[in-house]
């Protein structure tokens, strides 16, 4: 699960047109009822994450389809999603940056100040300061806006003490005075 603990049911969402998301991908509402990945480079604050519903029908709508079981967890435009709305939750465990061979493995230790970026495509999180190997920064002073705050990270992964910070869940707390969602 990409949520530690919840006081609200999850939600049920569209894809929007021209949009592909997955599950752990951070979203938001489009204003039609459809929902597309959250933009950090429009400044945006996302509503909520997407989700597997154990008890629900993802797994049945793909049985027939013959899928790999990661494409099990994406939707394409029109689909139907679970997303846990993030004004009900305290505690999210967005993916950490992926592996994408040229980039520096982000630094991911408790307290660190994490935001959203979206450097490989996909909604993925670094700490705040993160720079890449073209020399971007990202943080609230970098100007392009490419980086949005969500909270701090609430403990350092088990995983990250074993190897490097690249596609790891990582548990962050959604701090008040970090974030505030809509």
């Amino acid at each position: 699960m990409y949520v530690d603990e919840a006081d609200a049911s999850l939600n049920r969402g569209t894809v929007t047109d021209g949009e592909t998301i997955s599950e752990g991908e951070l979203i938001v509402e489009v204003g039609d009822g459809t929902h597309r990945r959250a933009d950090p480079s429009a400044g945006e604050l996302p509503t909520g994450i997407v989700v597997h519903d154990a008890g629900g029908d993802a797994i049945v709508e793909h049985d027939e389809d013959y899928v790999a079981y990661d494409d099990l967890w994406t939707y394409e435009a029109g689909e139907n999603f679970y997303y846990q709305p993030l004004a009900s939750v305290d505690n999210i465990m967005p993916e950490s940056l992926a592996d994408n061979g040229t980039d520096p493995a982000p630094t991911l230790t408790q307290g660190v100040t994490v935001g959203y970026v979206a450097i490989n495509g996909n909604t993925e999180i670094v700490e705040e300061g993160y720079t890449d190997n073209a020399g971007d920064t990202y943080d609230d002073g970098a100007g392009a806006g490419d980086w949005a705050p969500l909270g701090r990270v609430d403990q350092t992964p088990q995983e990250y003490r074993l190897s490097d910070g690249y596609g790891i869940r990582v548990p962050v707390r959604l701090d008040a005075d970090v974030f505030t969602p809509a």
